[in-house]
């Protein structure tokens, strides 16, 4: 059986009363930290696998020293590619306690050893990316049996004692179908679900943005999700942020971005974006609270903004976490 790594009171308590100071003197929220780029999916949405070769650090802990966010996200590519990933996130946990320290990944490369590894180095929450119940995902991923292998570890890393697994789910054209049941499967698991909303800007490929021709589905399907996350189905994202993933594809954007202000992207070599999908502006050791201006960008709606944005996040979410 793992150790839980459940967010305890006192770390909660410790976090919520760093959060406004950090905030007061313009340190992010939220750092995505990119330990790789290299991937062994194949998405269409996305041209990171291409990478072949990087420049990576062995050690983030003064990165996060730097930037001293609340919460720290390692992603990719997929994270899993690099066999010092305990290290890493030991590194981080040993430095602070307080950070709310999660970890994305495709799942392909995740079975029950390595996950109970991962936790009991520091996670506070895994979370598995899947859009799809069947084939449709392994097709979407160009990793056969991916779908399968997922369904099947789920169940095993919750019974081994990962008490905070996430599925992130991408809502696009394809999946409408999808999302509802997706909310019940994870009720089955035991487990929770967080939604994003497809975007083109990362390699400009349309082929999943919900048409006019469906809106009205998509509204139907948002309805039921605001529905079932009022009944206290394990949905994670906020009514805010649902509200408004029609509005994104209706309009084309939405404004207001907070990119570089409450939340930045770390490359694998330790320099600093607003977001993913922006140039580098300065490695970690140059940044300042004042290195990012205003954002001025529309063309994502990410869970990683959206929620970013929401009016009330900051009370919704400690109300949560000390709830939870």
């Amino acid at each position: 059986m793992a150790i839980s790594r459940k967010f305890t009171l006192s770390r909660k308590l410790a976090t919520a009363i760093k959060f406004p100071y950090l905030r007061m003197i313009g340190h992010p929220i939220l750092v995505n930290l990119e330990v790789t780029k290299r991937c062994n999916a194949r998405c269409d949405f996305c041209d990171y696998w291409k990478t072949e070769s990087e420049q990576a650090l062995d050690d983030y802990v003064p990165v996060v020293a730097k930037l001293k966010p609340t919460v720290v996200m390692i992603t990719g590519g997929e994270p899993l590619l690099r066999r010092d990933l305990e290290g890493i996130i030991r590194g981080i946990k040993g430095y602070s306690q307080t950070i709310y320290l999660g970890l994305i990944t495709h799942g392909g490369m995740l079975n029950v050893r390595r996950g109970l590894a991962l936790w009991e180095a520091g996670l506070d929450q895994l979370s598995i990316s899947l859009d799809f119940l069947d084939e449709r995902h392994d097709k979407a991923r160009g990793i056969p049996g991916l779908t399968k292998k997922i369904a099947e570890n789920i169940p095993r890393l919750v019974e081994a004692g990962i008490d905070n697994l996430v599925l992130n789910t991408v809502i696009k054209s394809d999946n409408l179908d999808q999302i509802v049941a997706m909310v019940g499967r994870c009720e089955e698991w035991g487990i929770k679900i967080a939604f994003s909303t497809y975007a083109d800007v990362k390699v400009g490929n349309a082929d999943h943005n919900v048409t006019s021709d469906e809106m009205a589905r998509l509204r139907g399907v948002v309805d039921e999700l605001l529905r079932l996350r009022a009944l206290g189905k394990p949905i994670m994202s906020s009514s805010y942020y649902l509200k408004r993933i029609p509005e994104f594809f209706e309009t084309g954007g939405i404004g207001g971005c907070v990119a570089g202000q409450k939340f930045v992207t770390v490359t694998p070599s330790g320099h600093v974006k607003r977001c993913s999908e922006f140039p580098v502006e300065a490695h970690y050791t140059e940044w300042t609270p004042d290195t990012f201006g205003q954002t001025e960008c529309d063309v994502c709606w990410f869970s990683c903004r959206g929620e970013s944005q929401a009016p009330v996040m900051t009370a919704e979410r400690l109300r949560q976490s000390l709830t939870a």
